[in-house]
C-alpha cells in the first residue's frame, strides 16, 4: 500500500499562478513566468523558491513524493492535453554542499508528464521504494529541469528548475519534553539532582530506532544533562540509543551510544573504545540497560515515551546500577 505525500500549498499555487497572473507586476517585470504575453508557457510555480522539502517515514513499504508541481500559463483553459518532458538537473545539488545526491537505484520517476485537457497544473510523482535504505543522518537533494512543451507552450525559462530535497524519520522523531526522576547513589551522586523538564531530540537512526540527544555546550549530542551542587554537568561517554519493536511500539532495548564503535565521536564522548555486542560499554564502563517495571513504550495515541532505565558503571558502583532514571516523554513537535 502506498502512502502518498501531497502537496499542502496546490491551492496556494493555483492562486499565485492563475489569478491573473498575466496582469500581476512580479509576471510584468519579468520576476517569474514568460515575458511576452502573446505566448503560452509551461512553469514550475515552486521555483520562485527555488526548493520544496519532504520527509518521509523510514519505511520498507514504498512511498510517493507528489513533486514538482507544473502548470500553464495562459488566459482560459485548453482544449487539449499538453504534454511536458523533464530532465534531472544534477547540477542543482551540487551547488549546495550540504546536500547528498539521491541515489539513482533509491528513486523512480518518469519524466514526461501531462497537463490534461480543461486543467491547470499536475504533478510528478517520485517513488521512493525502500526508505528504510537511506541515511537518516543525510539531506537528499534531487534536483529536475521542466525541458519541453506541445501544443504551442513554451517553458518558463526563468521557471523551469527546482530543488527537491529529502529527509528521512521515523515516527518517533522529534522533540520532546522530560519529565521524571533521577537519582545517582555513588559517592559523587549524593550532590547530583535532576534538572527535569528536559528537552530531548529523538533522532532517526533507523526504522524503529533513534539516538536519544540534548543541547549540550552548543551541540546536539547523545547525553544527558544533571545538576552538579546547583551547576550544571553531564556524564562523558554517556547518552542512550533506543530501540522499538515496531509491531508493539514497545522498547525492546536500550543502548549506550558511546559504547557502539561504529558510532561517531560528540562533545560528549568517543565510542571509538567501546565494547559493542553485548553489553555496548563506553571506555569508562557505562552502559545503558531497561528497568523492566517501566512500561517501557511509545503510545501512539498521546505520542508520550514511557521508560525506565539505569546506567551501569560497575568500577564505580559495584553489583548494581549507578544511576536510575524515570521518565515520560512528551512530544513537542518535528526537530528543528
Amino acid at each position: 500500500m502506498k502512502n502518498i505525500l501531497k502537496l499542502t500549498l496546490i491551492g496556494a499555487v493555483m492562486m499565485t499562478s492563475f489569478s491573473g497572473c498575466l496582469k500581476d507586476k512580479g509576471f510584468e517585470n519579468g520576476e517569474y513566468g514568460i515575458q511576452v504575453i502573446e505566448k503560452k508557457a509551461v512553469s514550475l510555480p515552486q521555483a520562485i523558491g527555488g526548493t520544496v522539502s519532504f520527509a518521509l517515514l523510514s519505511s520498507d513499504q514504498s512511498q510517493v513524493i507528489a513533486a514538482p508541481v507544473f502548470a500553464l500559463e495562459t488566459i482560459g483553459r485548453q482544449s487539449s492535453d499538453v504534454n511536458v518532458e523533464f530532465a534531472l538537473a544534477p547540477n542543482l545539488v551540487a551547488a549546495d554542499p550540504s546536500l547528498t545526491l539521491l541515489p539513482a537505484d533509491q528513486y523512480q520517476v518518469n519524466l514526461s508528464g501531462k497537463i490534461a485537457a480543461g486543467q491547470l497544473l499536475d504533478t510528478l510523482e517520485i517513488t521512493i521504494p525502500r526508505s528504510s535504505n537511506l541515511d537518516p543522518n543525510a539531506v537528499y537533494g534531487l534536483g529536475l529541469e521542466l525541458i519541453s512543451a506541445d501544443n504551442g507552450f513554451q517553458v518558463a525559462s526563468n521557471m523551469k528548475q527546482v530543488l527537491i530535497k529529502i529527509t528521512v524519520k521515523n515516527k518517533y522523531d522529534g522533540l520532546y519534553e522530560v519529565t521524571g526522576t533521577y537519582r545517582d547513589v555513588s559517592a559523587a551522586g549524593a550532590n547530583f539532582t535532576g534538572r527535569y523538564p528536559l528537552e530531548y531530540y529523538l533522532v532517526t537512526t533507523g526504522p524503529a530506532s533513534v539516538n536519544v540527544c540534548m543541547e549540550i555546550n552548543g551541540e546536539i549530542a547523545p547525553g544527558y544533562l544533571f545538576s552538579n551542587a546547583g551547576a550544571g554537568s553531564y556524564y562523558g561517554n554517556f547518552g542512550s540509543q533506543v530501540f522499538f519493536d515496531p509491531a508493539t511500539d514497545a522498547i525492546s532495548d536500550m543502548r549506550n551510544y558511546y559504547g557502539d564503535p561504529n558510532n561517531a565521536a560528540t562533545g560528549v564522548g568517543n565510542p571509538a573504545a567501546g565494547s559493542g555486542a553485548p553489553n555496548y560499554a563506553a571506555s569508562n564502563g557505562r552502559r545503558v540497560t531497561l528497568d523492566p517495571s517501566g512500561v517501557n513504550a511509545y503510545d501512539e495515541a498521546t505520542r508520550t515515551v514511557k521508560v525506565k532505565y539505569f546506567m551501569l558503571q560497575p568500577s564505580v558502583v559495584p553489583g548494581g546500577p549507578r544511576a536510575f532514571f524515570d521518565e515520560t516523554w512528551t512530544y513537542i513537535g518535528p526537530r528543528p
